[in-house]
Order: structure tokens, then C-alpha cells, then sequence
């Protein structure tokens, strides 16, 4: 990683990365950067988490964004009565074996159907009177309602819909509120950096996964065009197990994340805009393996910490370009 950390410095330093390629569809942009340093999780007790220095950025809203639809599928789902969502994140999951393929998809693993990283979700001001993710726009009170349905929103469809889970399983877990979520505010005021964050879990979201069998007759999809293989690779084909005959198993998730947000102008809407920045680590409550889920969130949550506190957070001095969908619109 210091490597590519020295090559992408020499690139912004030349003036070779520009913001151009911020505008093209799916590149996303967290405080005005598409290249990012991800959380590192790589220890011989939790194993190897693959590292993707670049985000994902789509937009949540009743139009369609090329070249994908999800947006627009979540929104319908979610958020229907909802102003536009610009959602942005750098995740990290289970390392894939080009072979073997992925943890992210073997329900033996405490890897299954986890990921951790960060995200930016900016909101127009002009239509909305909060930040996403908090109940209004004087504290750090987080509204968790509507982070478990930006929470069910990636795991069920911009993470397991696209993988090539079918639209009718991904559906059988999209009921929010549910039964059986708890929530906690851990610290109201932890700072880092200077800046002021609440740190806070919810427990219980039940979300599908990519899990295939081969024993039920189900199969994956290609729900988005080679945009389907593409996720599968990234996060690695399922890995069978005898114990478990049936696809696409729920998993009972626990999120930790910090969490705080910021107003300024944002390219992508056009207009000033509420930034909500969230850094989180996630957990199979049903996971019942050897590795103690708690020591892995904590590490996952060090990790993520670190994140915070290195200068590729730094805000950029030239604005974005907008996105590529912003064009269109």
C-alpha cells in the first residue's frame, strides 16, 4: 500500500489525476477525493480484508442513473418520499481467492456478509431540513431508522442485488422497522482530529445474502449486465458448505460506526448540501465459529479510526466536477 500511496501522490503532484475522472459514472468522491487510503485489517486471527482505494457513488432518486438502475430501485423501496441521496462509499470485506472464491460468501466464515469501511451521503439543503442519518441539524442524534434503511439499501441491493441475488429474495428482508433491532448512542462527543463524531450501534438488521448452495436449484443472476461478474470478483463467488442447503440465508447484522456531518456546497447537486460522513464495521450475529465477533468489530472499528486521522481525509482545494448523472438531469 505505500507503494500505491507514493504513485497516486505523484500523479495529484504532476496534475495527471484531474477532476475529470471524479465525473464518470459509479466514481464516487468522499470530502472531494476519489482516491482514498481504506481502512487496513490484515492479522493472522481475522485474516486479510481486501483494500479498494477507490468509492462508489450513486444516486438515490426517482430518475435512472447510467449505467445502473439501483438507485432508483432503492429509492422506490426506501425512500420514496425522499429528496435526492448522493450515497458514496469505500468498503472493505473478506480478501477473495481468484480459486477458492470469497468469505464474503461462505456462512462458515465471520467474514459472511460483512464489510467495513466509510461512506459520505450528501442531501440538497434546499429539500431537506437534516443531515441524512440524524434527526435534525443541531446535534449529533442519530436518526436510526433511517440509517438501518441506507443500511438494508447496500447490503440488499448495492452490494447483494448486483452480486446477483434475485430481486424476490433480496425483498423477503427489506421491512424497515423490524422486530428485534436494538439500538445504542455508545459516546455522544468522541472527538478525533479536531472534529466532533458520536459513536453509536444498531443490532439485529436481517439483510440477504449472496450465498448459493447448488443443492435447491437457485442460482445467481445477472440482475445488472456484466456489471454482476464484476461484483462477484470483487467480492469473491460463493463457497458451498454441506451444512447449509439452502441459498441466499439471512444474516443478522450489527453495525458500529462513528458518525458526524458538515454543510457546504456540493457539486454533484449543484446546491449547498448536508454531508453526512459515516465509519463503521459490521458483525454476523449469527455467526457461530471459533473468532470472537466482538474482538473482530473492535478491530474492525481500530481500523476505521485510523482511517479518520490520515491527510488523504483532508479536504481537496479544487472542488469536483459533477458527476456524470449531474449532466443529465
Amino acid at each position: 500500500m505505500r507503494l500505491w500511496n507514493a504513485i497516486t501522490r505523484f500523479f495529484r503532484r504532476a496534475g495527471l489525476v484531474t477532476r475529470n475522472i471524479i465525473g464518470l459514472p459509479l466514481v464516487g468522491e468522499f470530502k472531494g477525493r476519489f482516491l482514498v487510503s481504506p481502512p487496513k485489517l490484515s492479522t493472522k486471527k481475522f485474516g486479510r480484508a481486501s483494500r479498494m482505494p477507490t468509492l462508489l457513488e450513486i444516486l438515490v432518486s426517482d430518475e435512472k442513473q447510467w449505467p445502473l438502475d439501483i438507485g432508483k430501485k432503492v429509492n422506490d423501496i426506501f425512500f420514496p418520499d425522499k429528496p435526492p441521496i448522493v450515497f458514496n462509499v469505500c468498503f472493505c470485506c473478506a480478501r477473495p481467492s481468484l480459486f477458492k472464491g470469497g468469505n464474503y460468501a461462505n456462512p462458515k466464515s465471520h467474514w459472511f456478509n460483512v464489510f467495513f469501511g466509510f461512506y459520505e451521503i450528501d442531501v440538497p439543503k434546499s429539500s431537506w431540513d437534516k443531515p441524512f442519518g440524524f434527526v435534525d441539524a443541531h446535534s449529533l442524534t442519530p436518526d436510526f431508522e433511517e440509517l438501518a434503511r441506507i443500511g438494508k439499501s447496500d447490503w440488499n441491493y448495492f452490494s447483494n442485488y448486483i452480486y446477483g441475488v434475485p430481486g424476490d429474495e433480496c425483498a423477503k428482508y427489506n421491512a424497515v422497522p423490524q422486530d428485534g433491532i436494538t439500538t445504542e448512542i455508545i459516546d455522544g462527543a468522541v472527538e478525533i482530529n479536531g472534529k466532533q463524531f458520536v459513536e453509536a450501534k444498531i443490532e439485529g438488521v436481517e439483510v440477504v445474502s449472496g450465498y448459493v448452495s447448488k443443492k435447491d436449484g437457485k442460482r445467481l443472476l445477472n440482475n445488472n449486465g456484466f456489471f454482476s461478474p464484476i461484483w462477484r470478483t470483487v467480492f469473491g463467488r460463493p463457497r458451498k458448505k454441506k451444512t447449509f442447503p439452502k441459498s441466499f440465508i439471512p444474516t443478522r447484522m450489527k453495525m458500529q460506526f462513528l458518525a458526524r456531518y458538515e454543510e457546504g456546497w456540493d457539486e454533484d447537486l449543484g446546491e449547498d448540501a448536508y454531508k453526512t460522513f459515516i465509519y463503521g464495521g459490521t458483525v454476523n450475529l449469527d455467526y457461530k465459529g471459533s473468532v470472537n465477533n466482538d474482538e473482530f468489530l473492535d478491530a474492525q472499528m481500530t481500523a476505521v479510526k485510523k482511517a479518520i486521522k490520515i491527510k488523504e481525509f483532508k479536504k481537496r482545494r479544487k472542488p469536483a466536477r459533477p458527476a456524470a448523472w449531474r449532466k443529465h438531469r
